[in-house]
């Protein structure tokens, strides 16, 4: 049996062009088939819950909707601490509260928007949805100066199409793994326990600003305390995903 070589060099130019793109275009798509022979498909939008790292690092977060008295013993606390959150806050309550909303900016904190309605899966069309976001987006901007890129939905439901709108309006949707049980008022040590018995790493923690909480003031020392003793760092949102990928828990 004879075996013929292939001389790129002795074939004309415009058939050796040819022949060179075919191989580098045959080279990449190997390169991307998986394992399994299957192409890669881009990853739909997700909602965020925490983050994939063994390191000990996680992110404290605060819902705001309603209320003028808690928020700012919250941010005296964590000015205290040292200690940077994330804040989620409704575009009602930034209008409404615009001094706290600017505080909360003006001292180093992220800020991300929280839906001022319920979500249902089949309550509005894409177009609906994207004009909604979009307003929520201007009129937190225009009340806190600070452009908000985080989206949580604190109360109902979310579905493909909601994830999809949020993305193409810039938003991240970040829910958590770990809620605090505050807003239940189910006592400081219980709070604290909830937190600090409940932490791993890459978690992102739920507690609350708004006046329905009152019992996050009173935890909230002992929870940071609690945390930085078991060795964890505590960041920001946009910081934790920084370091370990986001993923829904």
């Amino acid at each position: 049996m004879k075996i013929y070589f292939l001389d790129l060099f002795k074939i004309k130019k415009p058939l050796q062009a040819g022949l060179l793109i075919g191989l580098a275009a045959f080279i990449f798509t190997v390169a991307l088939v998986k394992p399994d022979g299957i192409l890669p498909v881009h990853a739909k939008p997700q909602a965020i819950c925490k983050a994939k790292t063994s390191h000990k690092v996680v992110a404290l977060t605060f819902n705001i909707n309603w209320g003028g008295k808690v928020p700012g013993p919250v941010l005296d606390i964590l000015k205290t601490q040292n200690q940077q959150a994330t804040f989620f806050i409704s575009s009602a309550w930034a209008q409404k509260y615009p001094e706290l909303a600017r505080r909360i900016a003006a001292e180093g904190h992220e800020i991300g928007s929280s839906l001022d309605r319920q979500v249902t899966p089949d309550n509005s069309t894409s177009a609906e949805l994207k004009a909604e976001l979009l307003n929520v987006k201007k009129t937190t901007f225009e009340a806190a100066g600070a452009t908000p890129n985080l989206l949580r939905i604190s109360h109902g439901e979310w579905n493909d199409l909601f994830l999809t709108a949020a993305a193409e309006t810039g938003y991240t949707v970040v829910q958590w793994n770990l809620n605090s049980q505050d807003i239940q008022s189910p006592g400081k040590d219980n709070i604290v326990n909830n937190v600090v018995k409940g932490v791993q790493p890459g978690s992102i923690i739920l507690m609350n600003a708004s006046d329905t909480a009152t019992q996050t003031p009173g935890a909230l020392s002992e929870v940071i305390v609690g945390l930085r003793a078991e060795g964890y760092e505590l960041v920001t949102v946009s910081s934790l995903l920084k370091r370990g990928q986001g993923i829904t828990d």
